[in-house]
């Protein structure tokens, strides 16, 4: 798979185990059934762990597009910046605007996956409800500085 670069622990594709054991009882046998379902549980498991490190592969390339993205818009605002009221002389055109709609339902869908995790989380108790509790050094609506 690849690694995850930043300190992170490795990326590793772990073959899938096959467990066959030979049941002396029947299928209707409790045992038999309890280690089926157990059986197809931890495959489930393994097959969400196998999506779940896909996605964080695809999250670190996604970022790594949306870094370059961003640089490149505040590049482009330095520019005009500099240009001052001189910017209708440079050509310029509006091909970004439908990049930009597909970047803003991309933001949409990860941002409805992350509230539905903290939602589960909070039914759960495991985190508190937004606003409770805030992140050090951060807050809400929080970015970095637009130069111009």
């Amino acid at each position: 798979m690849g690694s995850w670069g930043h300190g992170g622990p490795p990326l590793v594709q772990t073959p899938y185990t096959v467990l066959l054991l030979p049941l002396e009882t029947s299928r209707q046998d409790p045992g038999a059934q309890s280690f089926f379902l157990w059986l197809q549980r931890m495959q489930a498991l393994e097959r969400e762990q196998d999506v779940l490190w896909q996605g964080l592969e695809l999250l670190e390339h996604g970022q790594a597009w949306f870094a370059d993205r961003l640089r490149e818009a505040q590049r482009r605002q330095l520019h005009l910046g500099a240009l001052g009221e001189h910017f209708l002389t440079e050509s310029h055109s509006e091909a970004d605007v439908p990049q930009l709609t597909q970047i803003q339902k991309v933001n949409a869908c990860l941002q409805s996956l992350v509230q539905k995790k903290e939602s589960s989380q909070q039914q759960k108790g495991i985190i508190p409800p937004k606003g409770e509790m805030a992140q050090p050094g951060c807050t809400q609506g929080e970015r970095g500085p637009t130069h111009v």
